[in-house]
């Protein structure tokens, strides 16, 4: 039996790594770890008055936490008792450390025979990508997913360089359930942080009680449903909604239900027009998306506010958008352009951008003060538009870096 998480909205961008480290190394399938997970207790044997006691046990501590906030930083190696382990690099809050150890602590006392690491304070915090590998098969994969070689160095006589190459994995994320699984890897039952209680197994299952805990997620957040505080003047910046586009749910771990692009379609143009209301707002490209995606004017007449639009690689249909607009807020001018790989012109100030979405937040994080650039697709900050305002407001030229916009920032 074993306690974990199983990865919630990122479970794709995890599997979809593994899935490419296997094509390009040609590992063999059974080592690969196809279901991303972090395991936090066991395995252990119980009988059934203890898995009684364990159920007690999680929802015992877990009715104290809300959520548990993660990053995945890279990928790190071990040497197993079988053979090496890549892994991704879980780096925990330190709420997420603390209901770990509350819960080995309460679990010892009722099933004390598990792994020798759930006793240790220094527990290793991972998501497995690949296993029991010979020296060989390591060599192959670290080739891919080591972070410190350049895409010219690692195929420099390949045209294709840049898709071939493995990007350094960097994703904040939360765990919204916690898994109780029996001796067959099936699930018996989740604690649930937004809806605070234990799910039955088929309960567990559902995607309605999924969309139920996501919804919850969303509103503890503020990513739905919160009205923004005054303050913040026009004009506004957002990029890169992909309205009707199904896929990017998966793709970028937005807390929706791929099934109900409907409803986030909603909660988006909801916190345009709450946020931005009769003022100026700058869109910087790819509004929709998916062949049956509703044309462009569709949803231009949704959105409130005046709306200066710059081209996005997904915005055939839009007339009389531009390529880029130079801004100035406070004491910084920015170029607003959509994809900051490909800007327009030489500039050496500040890029408001976005194309970039959560993919490669090494390099595109929502403020990375020194390539001068900020990342405003709506999964950095918290799906709703923000104002120049605001950006120039944060004493920009002393941030290193920000993952997102509720995030604490790193100084210089």
């Amino acid at each position: 039996m074993l306690i974990e998480v199983r990865i919630g909205p990122g479970k794709r961008k995890l599997t979809e790594s593994i899935l490419q480290v296997n094509r390009l190394s040609g590992t063999p399938v059974e080592k690969m770890h196809r279901v991303p997970h972090i395991s936090l207790y066991g395995s252990f044997s119980a009988d059934y008055r203890q898995v009684e006691r364990v159920k007690e046990v999680l929802q015992s501590v877990g009715r104290n936490y809300s959520s548990l906030p993660y990053l995945i930083d890279g990928f790190r190696w071990i040497n197993g008792r079988q053979g090496r382990v890549i892994y991704f690099n879980i780096i925990p809050s330190p709420g997420f450390k603390k209901f770990r150890q509350e819960l080995a602590q309460r679990l010892l006392r009722i099933v004390p025979e598990t792994r020798p690491f759930d006793k240790e304070e220094d527990f290793l915090y991972h998501s497995t990508l690949a296993y029991k590998l010979d020296s060989r098969e390591f060599e192959r994969i670290w080739f891919y997913v080591c972070s410190d070689r350049p895409p010219e160095t690692k195929f420099s006589a390949h045209a294709d360089a840049e898709e071939r190459y493995m990007r350094y994995f960097y994703l904040p994320l939360h765990a919204l359930r916690v898994t109780f699984l029996n001796d067959q890897s099936k699930i018996l039952c989740e604690y649930d942080f937004l809806q605070q209680r234990l799910l039955t197994r088929s309960e567990s299952l559902s995607s309605d009680e999924w969309g139920r805990t996501l919804k919850l997620f969303r509103i503890a957040g503020g990513i739905e449903g919160a009205r923004p505080g005054g303050g913040r003047t026009p004009p506004y910046v957002i990029s890169d909604l992909h309205l009707d586009h199904a896929n990017i749910i998966e793709y970028c771990a937005r807390p929706f239900l791929s099934s109900k692009v409907d409803e986030m379609n909603g909660v988006l143009v909801d916190n345009w027009n709450t946020t931005v209301g009769t003022g100026e707002i700058y869109f910087l490209g790819d509004l929709s998306l998916g062949k049956d995606s509703k044309p462009a004017g569709h949803w231009l007449g949704k959105l409130r506010g005046k709306k200066h639009l710059i081209r996005g690689r997904h915005d055939a249909d839009i007339r009389d958008a531009r390529e880029y607009e130079v801004v100035k807020s406070g004491r910084y001018t920015f170029l607003l352009a959509h994809d900051p790989g490909r800007l327009p012109v030489d500039w050496n100030g500040w890029v408001v951008h976005g194309h970039k979405h959560n993919n490669d937040m090494k390099n595109y994080p929502f403020i990375n003060g020194d390539r001068k650039t900020i990342n405003v697709c709506p999964e950095l900050v918290n799906y709703r538009p923000v104002s120049l305002d605001f950006l120039s407001s944060l004493k920009l030229s002393s941030i290193r870096r920000m993952d997102t916009i509720d995030s604490i920032p790193l100084m210089r």
